[in-house]
């Protein structure tokens, strides 16, 4: 009998939320004016003039490399400065 209840308060929660996810919201369908409700929908673009042309993955990979050595480089020269400053 204990595992009833919980199981019936579950699914009578989900009835409620199921409920109200099928109101009919009036204060919704009031925001559009007559123009936007008989306007025209807007032309469809092809993906390409959207979305701005990626570098190709080996010269983005080149680049991290040479980013990631000089930084490296530089890191590294200031641990021989430290290094030579310590002794």
């Amino acid at each position: 009998m204990t595992r009833s209840l919980p199981l019936t308060l579950l699914c009578a929660s989900f009835a409620v939320a199921a409920l109200a996810g099928c109101s009919n919201d009036p204060e919704l369908r009031n925001q559009l004016t007559p123009e936007l409700r008989n306007a025209d929908y807007p032309p469809l673009l092809p993906i390409e003039d959207l979305v701005p042309l990626q570098p190709a993955p080996e010269q983005q990979s080149t680049q991290l490399e040479q980013n990631l050595n000089a930084r490296s480089n530089t890191l590294q020269r200031r641990a021989d400065a430290l290094r030579r400053a310590t002794n």
